[in-house]
């Protein structure tokens, strides 16, 4: 029995699910379920009834609904991924991964307040998000030097990936790469990763 992975082909949570799934070596044991959680019905519901993605059944029938919780079970199932180190080193990789995490969250956030209706959209705030993402961007570019190119990366690299090619597909015109040569020098590398490209958003 396969596990099944409910997920949106755009959420930057399933992505980075899919992503560590296939670094890691498991895609051939999942089968990706896309539904769209704010349309949800029926058997998604009864599996999480908080209609959110990803969300993992186990092949021993656990539901696994958070994306960190998923990333770690999978690791426990798979090998592919580079070790944090030990001591203070692990504690910066930890930080970025934190900041990346942030960032997918904020300009989740920002997304969302741009799905409501155009008289009740808070332009302050969305303004506010906007700036913490730049903000964001330029600690992750003071530290670009930091992350692996290497055959093997960690869930740090993956989540940094997966937070710019989410600023890509919804916020474009924020042009992340003006000014921060190291974050783009390195992103143009890490995007072509068998992973990433399969895991590719469409375009909306």
């Amino acid at each position: 029995m396969k596990m099944k992975l409910y997920c949106s082909p755009t959420s930057p949570y399933a992505r980075k699910v899919r992503v560590v799934a296939r670094e890691l070596g498991l895609a051939d044991l999942i089968e990706e379920v896309m539904i769209d959680p704010h349309t949800a019905s029926g058997n998604f519901l009864d599996t999480n009834p908080l209609s959110k993605v990803p969300t993992l059944v186990t092949d021993k029938g656990q539901v696994l609904p958070d994306s960190k919780l998923i990333v770690e079970y999978l690791q426990t199932r798979g090998r592919g991924l580079t070790s944090l180190p030990r001591g203070a080193a692990r504690w910066g990789i930890l930080r970025q991964q934190w900041l990346a995490e942030g960032l997918i969250d904020t300009a989740v956030g920002c997304q969302m307040e741009k799905r409501r209706p155009a008289a009740l959209q808070s332009a302050d705030m969305i303004e506010r998000q906007l700036a913490a993402i730049r903000r964001t961007l330029d600690a992750l570019e003071s530290e670009a030097g930091g992350l692996l190119t290497t055959e093997t990366v960690r869930t740090a690299e993956i989540s940094v990936g997966v937070a710019l090619g989410y600023l890509d597909l919804r916020q474009p015109q924020l042009q992340w790469r003006s000014r921060r040569e190291g974050l783009a020098h390195w992103y143009l590398s890490f995007a072509l990763r068998p992973s990433m490209q399969a895991t590719q958003p469409p375009a909306t």
